[in-house]
């Protein structure tokens, strides 16, 4: 889930998971930076300098007006007209491109406001798929890692990517255990991932990392001991002991040019927010000046979770001169205030239900949330602070609103899965008073729904996905799908329209009452994405001025029966007027 360590949609576009991965072939190779027009030269533009005109359509354009119109024209990977066939392909000359969406529902390019691209392709790539739709159990597991220790040089690390929440999806109601790896790959240092914020290593793997008797904490991970003050594996917000935290540059330079665009593109995302690890800037720096992808970047960096190493200064920050902001722009600062709630590590009020009980896990206390609040506040840089449990969302707002206390002008804040798993009584009055942006992930109500239940009770649960509380609240939560390459499923943004529309979780429809309309949901992925990144004013919404980016759907979403949602498909992403992507079919 939400801030993994270092660095079904997916699978109709992306072929085989993990190591036998094949990524779509259909784009064309990325090129040499071009420069963009401003929107005053879009606007400004005659008929003669019309590129491409695309005609024929039912164009959802999610302007405030709402409009629907049938043809958009664009100059320099920006729209030039929107309007009626008649209006808009009066501006073609001879030189213009004109193509036919005969009759497809057209919508703004989708954003994916939260994802971990680079470390969604390496799990893909890399690492042993134990992800519970092909792992139903700790006894199918173990025979997976043994299977990949014959195929690995002993004493290299072996990561296996697994659901979050496994000890509630899992037969045996339980994670593997250290000794039970240890005999599936005696030679081999090993990883299981359980989600994002918690993993199991095995003894060779302790040793490599340095963990030893009684050592309860490392760089900020914690160390789970036993009564005799042995690690029992069990490691919480390691992200800085990950193994594979520092990517080769050049798989990083495949990523980001070409692998991730690929499977972004192939699921209708124009732009993504990428929360990427601190050291891979340096990479993204060289190809902001060398190459334009096919999906827009804007960046979040981010280093521990409670963000310890950050540099003094974020001066050094951002990309190089000459690199242009429609494509690569670095946007903000990440933390993480607490764990996650499907593993019990959200920080709460009220303890965990069960015998276990407990409050979760704070990353850092207030009075640290505070100072650096007010330090990203004062370098003029977005901050998102990661909260799953009502004690760290709370503790957020509290950082947010004495940072505007206490220093001039406005900054971008946001909570990321602000209200996902549960909302204390005054959040949403705090969040709108304050201008807070929220992101959220609707298809978690598949998903995760039911070990919610599980953790926090039936009763504080109803106040989980609260989304149509949110919009009534004045809050406009945007999108994202904080993809890292466990649960693939969550790339295909079909999935979360129709989980936000009908409320279908993995115990049934979900506190129905809850639900938005189809235009809301569609505004969730796109203008509303947009503004929680402050980007709305060049993105999510098909009007003049505004980069070309465009998605060509299967069906219109808009007329259609709800539960039918679930079967749209992409047939073309277009990206600055430019088709990036096109279904086979």
């Amino acid at each position: 889930m939400a801030g993994i360590f270092a660095s079904a949609s997916a699978a109709r576009y992306a072929g085989k998971y993990f190591k036998e991965t094949v990524m779509p072939s259909q784009h064309p190779r990325p090129v040499l930076s071009t420069p963009v027009p401003s929107r005053r030269a879009a606007e400004a533009a005659g008929p003669a300098a019309v590129e491409v005109i695309y005609h024929h359509g039912h164009v959802v354009c999610l302007d405030r007006e709402e409009s629907v119109c049938q043809a958009v024209a664009v100059r320099q990977g920006r729209i030039v007209k929107v309007g009626t066939d008649a209006v808009v392909t009066a501006l073609a000359s001879a030189d213009t491109l004109m193509v036919d969406l005969d009759g497809r529902t057209v919508l703004p390019g989708f954003i994916d406001g939260h994802a971990h691209p680079s470390l969604a392709v390496r799990m893909m790539e890399k690492y042993v798929d134990g992800r519970f739709r092909t792992t139903p159990s700790v006894a199918v597991l173990l025979p997976k890692i043994s299977a990949r220790a014959e195929q690995t040089p002993p004493g290299e690390w072996i990561i296996v990517a697994s659901s979050s929440s496994s000890q509630t999806r899992f037969a045996e109601r339980r994670l593997p255990t250290r000794a039970e790896i240890d005999a599936a790959a005696p030679n081999h240092p090993v990883m299981f991932l359980n989600g994002a914020h918690e993993a199991v290593v095995n003894t060779q793997g302790l040793r490599s990392i340095g963990i030893t008797k009684g050592m309860s904490e490392l760089r900020g991970a914690l160390i789970g001991l036993d009564a005799d003050g042995e690690p029992t594996g069990v490691i919480t917000e390691g992200m800085v002991l990950f193994p594979d935290r520092r990517v080769p540059d050049d798989d990083l330079r495949r990523y980001y040019a070409s692998a991730i665009p690929q499977l972004w593109n192939a699921n209708g995302y124009t732009s993504v927010y990428s929360m990427t690890p601190l050291p891979e800037m340096a990479i993204l720096g060289e190809l902001a000046t060398s190459v334009v992808p096919t999906l827009r970047y804007t960046i979040a960096v981010f280093t521990d979770p409670g963000g310890r190493y950050l540099p003094p200064t974020f001066e050094a920050l951002g990309f190089p001169a000459g690199s242009n902001p429609d494509w690569y722009r670095f946007a903000g600062i990440k933390v993480w205030a607490d764990s996650d709630l499907p593993m019990r590590g959200g920080a709460v009020f009220e303890p965990y239900e069960g015998p276990d009980g407990g409050y979760g896990l704070l990353n850092l206390s207030q009075e640290d949330l505070d100072v650096l609040a007010l330090r990203v506040h004062l370098a003029g840089l977005s901050f998102l602070v990661h909260a799953t449990g009502d004690r760290a969302t709370a503790m957020a707002l509290t950082a947010f609103e004495r940072t505007r206390a206490r220093a001039d002008g406005k900054t971008l804040q946001r909570i990321e899965h602000f209200g996902v798993f549960m909302l204390g009584p005054d959040d949403l009055t705090r969040a709108r008073r304050l201008g807070i942006e929220a992101n959220v992930q609707p298809a978690w109500l598949t998903t995760l729904t039911k070990s919610t239940i599980e953790h926090i009770g039936a009763k504080r649960a109803r106040g989980a996905f609260r989304f149509r509380s949110m919009i009534d609240a004045g809050i406009e939560p945007g999108f994202g799908t904080d993809l890292t390459g466990i649960v693939l499923e969550t790339l295909d943004p079909f999935l979360h329209l129709w989980a936000a529309v009908t409320r279908s979780s993995d115990v049934g429809p979900f506190v129905v009452e809850e639900a938005v309309s189809v235009i809301e949901a569609l505004r969730m992925l796109t203008i509303w994405a947009a503004k929680a990144q402050g980007e709305e004013a060049s993105k999510g919404s098909i009007e003049v001025g505004k980069l070309a980016d465009m998605v060509v759907i299967s069906d219109d979403i808009t007329s259609m029966p709800p539960d039918a949602i679930r079967d749209l498909k992409v047939l073309k992403t277009i990206v600055g007027g430019r088709v990036v992507y096109e279904s086979e079919k």
